[in-house]
């Protein structure tokens, strides 16, 4: 790994001698707000990193075909109400440099609830240190806002605080022990809900709707968020790895194999998910799992809702639209779903406020028609989804990237808050989409460290 005790020194050595020769009358004259300095490093992976940050708040972001990895560190400023999009989207565009990490709720309904105390709509960093690997080469981004370099003062004290920043040291995690899991609701309130659900797919336009449960492991003592994050990176080798610690005790991660969108100019790529039987270490059993999935009406038609709805709203954008590789299998570790990926050319380009807003929630999370399965949720699901299945990803000048935050846990003192959703469409069975949603919640089932 590389030696950051070296990077530390040099980093701060380049910066004291570049100063020497900076204009900062010049600088403070300058419209921008801040001021970044980027230093190509050794290529890092930078998972390996994580487990040796210091300072909160820390957001982190791995793609899911692991080619672009963003870890940021510290925060200048963070947006936690969708009104501030414009702001972020001007800070941006004034800026190329700069990256925004961080998530969104999966829905602004007025319930919420004491799991989700200090995550408002939303969150969004803009973090004071980013590594970010990608095309072969890490850089280090130091951002400075530019008040804090008009005087010679000034700039001592930043480079103290940056010093600070760079100093990383090893987390010993302690050993914790699960004491109980609670299961929210319960299976005979989840029948009910089931039946509250089947009985709109029959009566109304409702073609289907996503419901989701979750389950409440409590430890014997705090928990380590990072421990449990580290602990399962493995089990997730084809899937983003997320991770937003604002730094005030609780934790959201997630290990989702769903693209939102990517969008870089006038391209757009979005995974299509939805579909789902488990996986098996058995050969034979697999593939009749997979053969199952694959020629059910019902799981063909949960995932050609959601394909529907994805190009209808990509046509809204005046996107021209390719389908790749139609209803392929995904296998991951645990579960097997039926995957569509769909590419399109927007018409002009489309910041991602925009794109959050046409294309969150997909069905896949939420269901169709929207109005009908968000009336539904609300009246039903007795908890605050939160961030879970929201929006999570990062911003920059030229693109943005977003995951839908699914197998995916809240971290929260003695507690780990575990959620795990399914689709519901005409001809659902209650005891099937319970073990369907037991099961995409495995990757985080046996987390005694």
């Amino acid at each position: 790994m590389i030696n950051l005790l070296e990077l530390k020194h040099s980093v701060i050595r380049q910066l004291s001698e570049h100063w020497k020769n900076v204009d900062f009358e010049a600088i403070t004259k300058d419209k921008k707000r801040f001021v970044t300095y980027k230093f190509k490093i050794e290529q890092t992976q930078l998972s390996n990193l994580l487990g040796h940050v210091i300072h909160r708040p820390l957001n982190y972001f791995k793609s899911k075909d692991g080619k672009k990895e963003i870890l940021g560190i510290g925060s200048h400023i963070t947006y936690t109400k969708k009104y501030d999009y414009n702001k972020l989207l001007g800070l941006i565009e004034q800026h190329e440099d700069l990256i925004f990490l961080g998530a969104q709720r999966f829905s602004q309904s007025t319930k919420r609830d004491e799991t989700w105390t200090g995550f408002d709509e939303c969150h969004f960093s803009l973090p004071k240190l980013v590594f970010e690997t990608s095309e072969n080469q890490t850089v280090l981004k130091v951002i400075f806002n530019k008040k804090s370099l008009t005087s010679e003062d000034k700039r001592a004290n930043a480079l103290f605080e940056l010093e600070a920043y760079l100093n990383f040291i090893r987390h010993e995690f302690a050993v914790v022990n699960t004491c109980s899991t609670t299961t929210y609701p319960e299976k005979s309130h989840w029948d009910k809900m089931m039946k509250a659900c089947m009985d709109n797919l029959e009566k109304t336009p409702l073609e289907k709707v996503v419901l989701a449960r979750k389950e409440i492991i409590e430890f014997d003592r705090i928990v380590d968020p990072m421990a449990i994050f580290e602990k399962n990176i493995k089990n997730a080798p084809d899937s983003y790895h997320l991770y937003l610690d604002p730094g005030d005790g609780k934790v959201f991660m997630s290990f989702t194999p769903e693209k939102l969108f990517k969008a870089k100019d006038r391209e757009i790529s979005l995974d299509c998910l939805a579909g789902t039987r488990p996986r098996s270490n058995d050969f034979e059993l697999d593939l009749k799992y997979q053969s199952e999935l694959t020629s059910s009406p019902k799981e063909l038609e949960e995932h050609r809702i959601v394909s529907r709805e994805i190009q209808e709203k990509l046509s809204m954008l005046g996107a021209q639209v390719k389908i790749e590789a139609p209803e392929s299998v995904l296998k991951l570790k645990y579960i097997q779903h039926i995957h569509t990926h769909i590419v399109g050319t927007l018409s002009e380009k489309s910041n991602f406020a925009v794109l959050l807003n046409t294309l969150h929630p997909t069905p896949a999370v939420g269901g169709r028609p929207w109005v009908m399965a968000k009336k539904c949720i609300d009246e039903i699901e007795p908890f605050d989804r939160g961030l879970y299945a929201g929006p999570m990803g990062y911003i920059s000048s030229d693109s943005c990237e977003f995951a839908v935050a699914i197998r995916s846990a809240l971290s929260e003192e003695t507690k780990l808050h575990v959620f795990g959703g399914c689709g519901l469409v005409t001809g659902s069975d209650t005891d099937s989409e319970w073990l369907e949603s037991k099961n995409k919640m495995k990757i985080f089932e046996q987390p005694t460290l």
